[in-house]
């Protein structure tokens, strides 16, 4: 029998330019809120100046707020969309609508190529307020990949996928099983950071799947391991939710001939919030290394 002391994880603690210049500064408190407020849902998590300049924001017009509003209310939250295909993007109102293609990366026969391509595409708007792009880290050449949902803050900056404070939970959880971080690969299903860590939309998702698709079939590993609901319900195209998938080896068809179990497990920045359910993720990693111990034999 296993002891409580190690049945769950270690503990842990989260550790234009000429049309900005030209904008008159804003007097009333009201329209300085709605500023802020504006900036918040682009992305703005941090001060850079000492004192704050709202002048920049003024320049949205009330057209551009009801082309917001209605873009939020026709955005689905709970579906799955087919991995390829277009999404469309709406503008005034829904009166017009510009179709943006997903990115054709059958082409790319190497990591590197890959990541070019998706750098390179402007399909995305998550690419304009992010710094940088989050394509992977780790061993390329490892039998296992985990994937992710999205970089939050600490990735954005550094440009790699799980470095803050989840990241750092992870790496316990794999030490507790044997595996150091340098010897897994690692990913999410969407390569940029969503303005203010939001949860990526169901287009977005999808936007992204071809991408992750050809990244499974350049690796090529033995094992894949989702962290979370949203990467679960990526790979494994349900609404199913988390704790329902999480504990089951799944089949995925990566496509080329490439037919992989999937475990689903839960996410760290989860357990950081819910301590309580880290002897499930236990039980996931317990079956995650059983896996591995039968391939390698």
């Amino acid at each position: 029998m296993v002891s409580s002391e190690n049945n769950s994880f270690p503990s842990s603690q989260p550790a234009s330019d000429n049309n900005m210049r030209s904008a008159k500064p804003i007097d009333d408190a009201l329209q300085m809120l709605d500023a802020l407020r504006w900036q918040v849902e682009m992305g703005a998590d941090e001060a850079i100046m000492d004192t704050p300049d709202l002048s920049a924001a003024q320049s949205i017009t009330d057209n551009d707020a009801d082309q917001a509003a209605n873009a939020r209310a026709d955005t689905p939250t709970g579906t799955n969309l087919p991995n390829q295909g277009i999404t469309d993007r709406s503008a005034k109102g829904g009166s017009e609508a510009t179709k943006i293609e997903a990115l054709d990366v059958s082409r790319c026969q190497t990591l590197e190529e890959l990541r070019q391509a998706a750098a390179a595409y402007d399909g995305s708007d998550l690419k304009r307020p992010a710094t940088q792009i989050v394509f992977a880290d780790g061993d390329p050449a490892s039998n296992i990949m985990f994937i992710g949902e999205a970089p939050g803050a600490d990735e954005d900056r550094q440009g790699k996928p799980f470095v803050g404070v989840s990241g750092q939970l992870l790496n316990r959880m794999l030490l507790s099983i044997g595996l150091p971080r340098e010897q897994i690969y690692i990913t999410n299903t969407i390569l940029w950071r969503p303005p203010g860590n939001r949860t990526p939309t169901a287009q977005e998702t999808a936007q992204f799947m071809p991408v992750l698709r050809r990244h499974i079939q350049l690796v090529a590993p033995k094992i894949l391991v989702c962290l979370g609901g949203a990467a679960a319900k990526a790979v494994l195209a349900t609404n199913m939710g988390i704790l329902k998938l999480r504990g089951q080896w799944y089949d995925f068809d990566a496509g080329e001939g490439l037919v992989l179990p999937v475990m689903p497990t839960l996410h760290p920045a989860y357990l950081l919030r819910s301590p309580q359910q880290k002897a499930l993720a236990w039980k996931d990693f317990r079956q995650i290394a059983k896996k591995i111990e039968e391939i390698q034999s």
